[in-house]
């Protein structure tokens, strides 16, 4: 039987101020990745999460978890904590 609340969507409403911020961290990371002349390919190996998914994160058709957004900072060599302060102020 369906629950009350619909079916269950992997995509947040426009507007929705923590879809903003996940993707505006998004964006840095990506921003990050090219400047170090890394590729998805590079990351996929350091990470240990496929290239194709990383793909689809950075253009917006999957929604990352917290795990790959740690991983994904420690592969840039960068502070999780830093990345989402530097998110969060982005307007």
């Amino acid at each position: 039987m369906p629950s009350a609340s619909g079916p269950k969507s992997d995509s947040a409403p426009l507007g929705d101020p923590d879809a903003e911020l996940l993707s505006a961290i998004v964006s840095l990371l990506h921003k990050h990745r090219e400047e170090k002349n890394l590729t998805l390919r590079d990351l996929e190996k350091s990470m240990k999460i496929s290239h194709s998914y990383l793909s689809k994160v950075e253009r917006g058709l999957a929604i990352p978890g917290l795990i790959v957004l740690m991983r994904w900072c420690r592969a840039l060599d960068l502070q999780f904590v830093e990345v989402w302060k530097q998110a969060s102020e982005m307007d």
